[in-house]
Order: structure tokens, then C-alpha cells, then sequence
């Protein structure tokens, strides 16, 4: 019984510790042509997103301040998922001119 307990305690620390996904994600386009200027903001979030690093510091208009765009063309983000979702990095990709 210990020996079965151990293994699924070493299976469940090995799934915790692998498990990760990338989602991406387009958020809007625009009529605007797509431009030689990309921004970018990233951020972590902690507990499935209900604590972030960065606070509300990470989101379009930083990434479009940060390139210096004025006419956005299109807005993607990129969320990588570890352990279960409780870590989550956003990254959010403007482009434009």
C-alpha cells in the first residue's frame, strides 16, 4: 500500500511539474494596414490569474506606447499554462504603424 502511495505521489508531482500549454489567442484587427511596428507586454499571473506581477501595467495600450503605435492593426496573446494553470505568463502582441 506505501509502495502504490509513493508512486502516485511521484506520478502526480511529475504531471504538476510537465504540464504546460500554449495558448494563443487573436484579440482584434482592425482596417488598418499591419504596419512595420510591433509592441509587446508580458506579464505572470499566480492562482489561475487572481494575482499578477506586473498588475494592470500589461494589457494593449502598453504594448502600443511601448512601440510607439498610434494606428493599431491587429492585437494577439500568448498565454503559456504550468502547473495546472496556477502560473500563467501572458504575453500581448500589438502591431501597427
Amino acid at each position: 500500500m506505501k509502495k502504490t502511495l509513493k508512486t502516485l505521489a511521484v506520478v502526480a508531482a511529475c504531471a504538476l511539474a510537465t504540464s504546460c500549454a500554449t495558448v494563443v489567442t487573436p484579440i482584434s484587427a482592425t482596417s488598418n494596414p499591419v504596419g512595420s511596428k510591433r509592441g509587446v507586454s508580458k506579464s505572470t499571473l499566480y492562482l489561475g490569474g487572481l494575482w499578477s506581477s506586473q498588475g494592470e501595467t500589461n494589457g494593449i495600450d502598453a504594448a502600443a506606447k511601448q512601440a510607439g503605435i498610434t494606428k493599431i492593426s491587429h492585437v494577439d496573446s500568448y498565454m503559456k499554462h504550468y502547473f495546472l494553470g496556477v502560473i500563467i505568463k501572458q504575453t500581448i502582441k500589438v502591431y501597427g504603424e
